[in-house]
């Protein structure tokens, strides 16, 4: 890339004064040709109007959501009588041909860094599978390979990635020759980032040579496929449905006919999965429809009396939260790109900066703000949504601390849960393990997708004996 002349210099200095950011030059002098490049290359790239909004949004006060016009939005709810699981079949069906048809593409989104896992590396190579050890990143491809060859289609794979872990992203991938799933059908594309900025509004600095910046968030996604240019791929492939997902849940189903089903049979723009949650404070956006649309609301908008309320059964009125799995349709998709200038979100995080002498220092709690935007607020955009009930214990397991709830422990533990009922159903006899602290047991989806595939596998009489690792 072409260095910045002194012109250039002049222009960007100027730019910074009109915006009192001109302290963002400090210590330009101090680097040598490379730094000075890298930063002024940071500088002029800024969007400076969008800077002022978001200072805008610091100083101004978040406006309470009004619950006046909210109500429960409309589940499918899980099977439970013989009418309800004939309609699962018949939407499955409808999941299955969509696949079988090749009109499904996997959607992932993996801008993010291992941080709170205290692993310094994407987090979707993070080793999670009990045994084996295997990265996020290789269970979902086992799984993406195994429904190919399920269903006969090609189920291309997605990853958005952002600017801090792309490359080590598609080097892992080369290492590991793609998993198997071919490199022409594995594309990856990086969202944007936004700085980060003090509660003034002013500029941060990660190194003498980089501003503080951090990735735009999910909801980024739409705006970053487009300029990727992977709409237009998917579009000429045939692809006009998206399974989304982030790639902090090892629990997922990777495009799973019953949630595509569902999506279709509504006519949906984007669906939501979705769980009853586990008390009114649990940090999952409530569904619902607001005004009569269907909306996520983010649960830290929801006030605490609204949470909690409850029928006089002791239900609660807002009883679902969504996970974060999503059907897309891509047209609908494609409209939120070119139409969409999705809300900004405010986050107040601590960060590592430079301080006013130079030296690195964490920043003081609440100290910087973060601007994201959020893939459930394309809801606005959508005529159609269908909220589908999933078993939690089948579908969240999120990886997201490094020890407690939401770690990898935890999402270990539903993993083999759910890998011993698989057992159960396939009519084998055992004795079921007590603890978990050592591996019990792995079963790669090329082996067995589901509990009906390693039935089918299953010999009479099986006795298996644990640790069990079952793959091809």
């Amino acid at each position: 890339m072409p260095s910045e002349s002194s012109n250039d210099q002049e222009q960007i200095a100027r730019r910074l004064r009109e915006s009192g950011q001109e302290h963002a030059l400090r210590w330009l002098d101090e680097l040598d040709d490379a730094g000075r490049q890298k930063l002024l290359r940071q500088l002029a790239g800024l969007d400076l109007p969008e800077l002022l909004e978001f200072k805008n949004l610091i100083e101004t006060p978040p406006t309470d959501i009004s619950f006046e016009h909210v109500e429960p939005a409309p589940v499918a709810r899980l099977p439970l009588r013989k009418a309800e699981r004939d309609i699962e079949e018949y939407v499955t069906c409808l999941g299955e041909d969509a696949l079988a048809a090749d009109r499904v593409a996997v959607l992932t989104v993996a801008g993010g860094q291992g941080t709170r896992l205290r692993y310094d590396h994407p987090k979707g190579m993070y080793p999670i599978t009990p045994i084996r050890g295997k990265s996020l990143f290789q269970f979902f491809a086992e799984q993406i390979l195994a429904a190919r060859r399920r269903h006969g289609c090609g189920l291309p794979w997605l990853i958005m990635t952002s600017p801090t872990n792309d490359a080590e992203t598609r080097d892992f991938f080369a290492r590991n020759d793609f998993f198997g799933l071919g490199q022409d059908s594995v594309h990856f594309f990086p969202q944007r980032v936004n700085p980060i900025l003090d509660g003034n509004g002013k500029l941060l600095r990660a190194e003498k040579d980089e501003l503080l910046v951090g990735p735009d968030g999910h909801g980024g996604m739409f705006a970053a496929l487009a300029t990727s240019g992977l709409l237009n791929v998917l579009r000429e492939g045939g692809w006009d449905l998206a399974s989304y997902f982030q790639v902090d849940n090892p629990m997922v189903t990777v495009a799973d006919a019953r949630f595509l089903g569902h999506h279709l049979r509504w006519h949906a723009d984007i669906s939501c999965k979705v769980v009853p949650k586990r008390d009114p404070q649990e940090g999952l956006g409530l569904a619902v429809l607001k005004s009569g649309k269907p909306t996520v609301i983010e649960y830290t908008d929801v006030p605490e009396e609204i949470a909690a309320a409850r029928f006089p059964s002791g239900q609660l009125l807002f009883p679902f939260g969504s996970i974060a799995v999503h059907t897309i349709s891509v047209p609908f998709a494609e409209r939120v790109a070119q139409e969409g200038a999705l809300p900004w979100h405010v986050a107040r995080k601590r960060y590592e900066i430079l301080d006013e002498l130079g030296h690195k220092a964490l920043s003081p709690p609440a100290g910087c703000y973060k601007f994201e935007r959020f893939i459930f607020d394309a809801l606005s955009f959508a005529d159609e949504c269908a909220f589908v009930e999933v078993r939690r214990a089948a579908e969240f397991g999120p990886v997201k601390n490094a020890e407690g709830e939401d770690s990898p422990d935890a999402a270990r533990r539903l993993m083999q849960q759910q890998w011993l009922e698989w057992l159960r159903e396939a009519g084998a006899s055992f004795s079921t393990p007590k603890d978990f602290s050592s591996p019990v047991i792995e079963i790669s989806p090329l082996y067995a997708a589901d509990a009906a595939e390693l039935k089918e596998r299953a010999q009479p009489g099986w006795a298996p004996s644990f640790p069990l690792l079952l793959e091809p």
